[in-house]
């Protein structure tokens, strides 16, 4: 298989059949942040948006300010304690940048719609200090509107310099990417720059007996 390389500021798209490593790819990578010694190597702090909101990411009990602020920790601090107002402050302005709909974001996290709770968990990653933000298919089943606004979003971050890898199920989402790898049984079979970007290509990679 050949080798994923990201830089700063790149939009990586994980392509190929569900299942054949790409989630696995990035579970790996989140790890290797957490703790060191995967035989990957990881550079920047990493924060993950699931795809699988039931499974992976939501704190069913808390507030969306709380499910915002749950990656921003050290910065929310104050003392021991974290800071009612710096986290009411970090809640307000994802709000409004990433369009949450909500009358007051102390309301608990299950009172949005799905979409607008996978928007609390683009705002976690984003208003963390993530360099490297790892997305596991998180846009199926959202709405078009979402998903043209958090789309502006990943670009307008990744021009400040951000690093996003991103495993979509949907062909349609990997024209935002700068590359795409495709997997097949856990390996890379394919890296296609922006300009071979085609359903076919990535189709015929995925089918493909290449190594």
């Amino acid at each position: 298989g050949k080798e994923l390389v990201a830089r700063a500021g790149e939009i990586i798209g994980l392509a190929g059949l569900a299942g054949h490593g790409q989630t696995d790819l990035l579970l790996a990578i989140f790890g290797a942040a957490q703790r060191a010694r995967t035989g990957i190597e990881v550079t920047a702090p990493v924060a993950l948006v699931a795809g699988d909101r039931q499974s992976d990411g939501i704190f069913a009990q808390w507030s969306i300010a709380q499910n915002i602020g749950i990656r921003s920790l050290t910065r929310l601090r104050s003392g021991f304690l974290i800071s009612p107002r710096r986290e009411a402050e970090l809640a307000e302005f994802w709000k409004n940048k990433i369009g949450i709909r909500t009358p007051d974001m102390s309301n608990n996290i299950y009172s949005l719609s799905g979409g607008n709770q996978q928007k609390a968990l683009f705002a976690r990653a984003l208003g963390s200090d993530a360099g490297i933000v790892l997305m596991d298919d998180p846009m199926r089943g959202v709405d078009i509107g979402t998903k043209l606004e958090v789309y502006d979003l990943v670009r307008e971050e990744a021009r400040k310099g951000r690093t996003f890898l991103w495993y979509t199920t949907e062909t349609e989402e990997l024209d935002n990417c700068d590359h795409v790898y495709v997997f097949k049984n856990g390996r890379i079979v394919a890296n296609l720059g922006r300009d071979e970007l085609t359903e076919e290509k990535i189709i015929q990679s995925s089918f493909s007996d290449a190594a």
